[in-house]
């Protein structure tokens, strides 16, 4: 689940604000917490406004449900810290993207995973090459995966053939090594072929609703469509108008 922290003048964080919001979470019963990611701008805050944030996560969560926390930057030596901060204010896992001002290679994104991964947090690639303008291909995947501590990779659920993608991640990678999915109105068809998470923005908002769905994809589709009480191509184009 998605969330946003609220920021007030001067680029404060709202803590206040943010642990409202995760209390909400934490009583729907999500799986787990995504916090200061995309959706949460993590580029635009500083590290003290990160651990911040982190840490008055940790203190509403208190342990109830998994956290997972942006740790993307520029320089390597950043993501590195910020992976520290994360580690020692009681966050589970780090969500980490190759950002780059100039194109990256393979073996440079390689290297940077293996210096963030040294921090101790356990790793989830983020692959969102609509932002970062670096894809990671599946061999790329299966190479990250063989890093001690990269443990899962989230990625943006195709329009079609999500089946394809799974299969062409899951080729590569080791077995219980997670395969999550984001993009919304795509994402229930990736967790039927197999997916195993969904990444979720609005879920941020609705997280009972978008629960109940995530557990009925899993299932099968014509189960989601039957709790909502649309077919599956009503169902594609409500969680597009979504967002």
């Amino acid at each position: 689940m998605s969330i946003r922290p609220s920021a007030v003048a001067g680029g404060r964080i709202d803590t206040e604000s943010l642990q409202r919001l995760l209390t909400r979470l934490v009583a729907a019963g999500v799986d787990s917490i995504g916090l200061v990611g995309s959706t949460g701008a993590y580029p635009f805050f500083s590290r003290e406004e990160r651990l911040r944030a982190v840490s008055a996560a940790v203190e509403c969560i208190a342990g109830r449900v998994e956290l997972l926390v942006g740790v993307g930057a520029l320089r390597t030596d950043a993501a590195v810290a910020l992976a520290a901060d994360a580690k020692a204010a009681g966050a589970d896992a780090g969500l980490l993207a190759p950002v780059s001002y100039t194109p990256l290679l393979d073996d440079e994104v390689l290297e940077h995973f293996r210096a963030v991964a040294a921090a101790g947090l356990p790793l989830c690639i983020y692959n969102n090459p609509g932002t970062t303008h670096f894809d990671v291909s599946p061999e790329l995947a299966g190479r990250l995966a063989e890093v001690p501590g990269v443990v899962a990779i989230k990625t943006g659920a195709p329009t079609t053939g999500a089946a394809d993608t799974l299969q062409a991640v899951r080729s590569r990678v080791p077995t219980g090594f997670s395969v999550g999915f984001s993009v919304d109105w795509n994402a229930p068809a990736a967790l039927l072929a197999g997916g195993d998470a969904w990444y979720s923005v609005v879920a941020g908002i609705y997280p009972k609703v978008f629960l109940q769905l995530a557990r009925a994809a899993m299932s099968d589709f014509a189960s989601a469509g039957t709790t909502f009480g649309v077919n599956e191509h009503d169902l594609e184009r409500v969680l597009e108008s979504a967002l």
